[in-house]
């Protein structure tokens, strides 16, 4: 059993479920349909994404043995930096402020994953 990974499969899952419900309740309803971007895959494939490589963190450190355990934790601690890396590099490019990146809290929340991930990864 590898607690890092099962710590961060929980909170990308935890992560997944409150962009998915609190991106639906708290900003898309109140959106009228002409403020929607064209595709609206966005939200819910980046939900998804955040789900996958959650599940598979928790997989990897609670039911995956070996060398499957371990190729999993690496793909899926390298897609969770990549997560995190998009909203730090996003968030400040586009607020040009570091201040932003502890408005929301998905920055924070996937730097832990992704740390965490590599934790057990390695």
């Amino acid at each position: 059993m590898n607690i890092p990974l099962i710590v961060a499969g929980c909170l990308a899952i935890l992560g997944a479920a409150l962009h998915g419900v609190g991106g639906e309740v708290l900003v898309v309803r109140k959106l009228s349909p002409a403020m929607l971007p064209p595709s609206r895959l966005g939200g819910p494939l980046t939900t998804i994404a955040f789900l996958a490589v959650g599940s598979a963190l928790l997989l990897s450190g609670s039911v995956l043995d070996g060398d499957a355990a371990r190729g999993i934790s690496l793909l899926a601690a390298g897609a969770s930096t990549g997560f995190a890396a998009l909203a730090v590099g996003l968030g400040a490019a586009y607020t040009q402020s570091p201040r932003s990146l502890f408005r929301h809290p998905g920055p924070l929340a996937l730097t832990a994953v992704a740390a965490l991930a590599w934790l057990g990864a390695l």
